[in-house]
């Protein structure tokens, strides 16, 4: 590889690290969100609730950036 193309990998490389990380850093504040802040409960009974939301979506983006994550090693 020429020094150019380990440059562009190297830095492809560093940006999938960044995008992972701030994924992980996401879920967990929207993690903590939905643990600890009191929400009212919804207006409308076929919305749902805030927290539970907030925690699945959490969970959701950590799973994205963990498989994120094992697919950059």
């Amino acid at each position: 590889m020429s020094k150019k193309q380990r440059r562009e990998a190297h830095e492809t490389d560093r940006r999938i690290t960044i995008r992972w990380k701030v994924m992980l850093a996401l879920s967990i504040i929207l993690i903590a969100l939905g643990l600890f802040v009191d929400w009212p409960p919804p207006q409308e009974i076929s919305v749902p609730n805030t927290s539970s939301f907030l925690i699945i979506l959490g969970g959701l983006l950590g799973a994205v950036g963990l498989l994120t994550a094992l697919r950059g090693e």
